[in-house]
C-alpha cells in the first residue's frame, strides 16, 4: 500500500453522508459517534452492494447508504426505547425464569 490516504478515499462519501446526518440526530457526541462509526461502516461494506442492485455508479452511493443508514439506525433505536422492549422482554424473562416482579422503586 503506497499510502493510507489512497485507501482511506474511497471510503470518505460514506463517512461524510454519516457526518453530515449528525446534524439532525439527537443526544449526546457519543451517541452522534457510534451513529456516525455505524453509518460508515454500513457504507463502506452495503455501499457496493447498493450500487450494483440500483445501478447506480460512483462515490455518491457511499455518501447516501453513509446518511440514511444512520438516520434509519436511530430512528430503529429510538423506537425501541419507546416501545420500551427491553422492560418487556425483562419481565417475560422474570416470568419464564419465575422471579418475583421488580419493585416498582419506592411508590408506597
Amino acid at each position: 500500500m503506497d499510502n493510507w490516504f489512497d485507501s482511506v478515499l474511497p471510503k470518505l462519501p460514506g463517512i461524510l453522508g454519516s457526518a453530515l446526518a449528525c446534524t439532525w440526530i439527537q443526544g449526546c457526541w457519543r451517541r452522534k459517534l457510534a451513529l456516525m462509526v455505524g453509518g460508515g461502516t454500513a457504507a463502506v461494506y452495503l455501499g457496493p452492494w447498493v450500487a450494483e442492485a440500483t445501478g447506480i455508479q460512483g462515490e455518491g452511493v457511499g455518501f447516501i447508504v453513509g446518511l440514511f443508514s444512520m438516520a434509519a439506525a436511530d430512528v430503529v433505536f429510538r423506537s425501541l426505547q419507546t416501545l420500551m422492549i427491553g422492560a418487556i422482554v425483562n419481565d417475560w424473562l422474570r416470568q419464564i425464569l419465575r422471579l418475583p416482579p421488580k419493585s416498582g422503586g419506592g411508590d408506597a
